[in-house]
């Protein structure tokens, strides 16, 4: 094995680093060369940590545009399914104006949703923010059922 020289300036921690490999039993050398090592080391484990934490946060969005996809597919569904059961059919006669009817009716649904998405509105969240309890009902009591917190909460101080 080839072995490259290198000189390297302690100052005032050589002292230290000689006792340390006095203890150990080995070398400066051979301590300094374990120390750079496993230094380096660390920094493939800082990248490697730093990756995993990427890979975690891109599954918790992956998960979250799964659930919104969810969403958004049983409301199509769900919407087809009640627009195909309460639509009468048209005659024939009035089917072109039905038609022009659907093409302005389709064209401002499209602008509406345009302009929700420009405004940064999404309906998805407006129901999971709706739907989710806040922090603040986390920490109220019903202790009795009947919507009194107060009795409850001072008799458990009380004890």
């Amino acid at each position: 094995m080839t072995r490259t020289r290198v000189h390297i300036y302690l100052g005032n921690d050589r002292t230290r680093i000689k006792q340390e490999a006095r203890r150990r039993g080995v070398s400066i050398s051979q301590l300094t060369k374990a120390a750079l090592i496993s230094f380096l080391d660390a920094d493939e484990d800082k990248r490697e940590a730093l990756v995993l934490r990427r890979f975690d946060r891109l599954s918790r969005q992956m998960n979250k545009l799964e659930r919104d996809l969810s969403v958004v597919t049983e409301t199509l569904a769900l919407f087809v399914q009640y627009e195909l059961a309460i639509a009468p059919p048209v005659p024939v006669s009035d089917q072109a104006a039905v038609k022009a009817q659907a093409r302005e009716r389709f064209n401002q649904f499209i602008s509406r949703v345009a302009s929700r998405i420009a405004e940064g509105k999404s309906l998805i969240n407006e129901v999971i923010e709706e739907i989710t309890p806040a922090e603040s009902d986390f920490f109220k009591m019903d202790l009795q059922g009947d919507g009194s917190n107060q009795g409850n909460l001072e008799a458990a101080d009380g004890e």
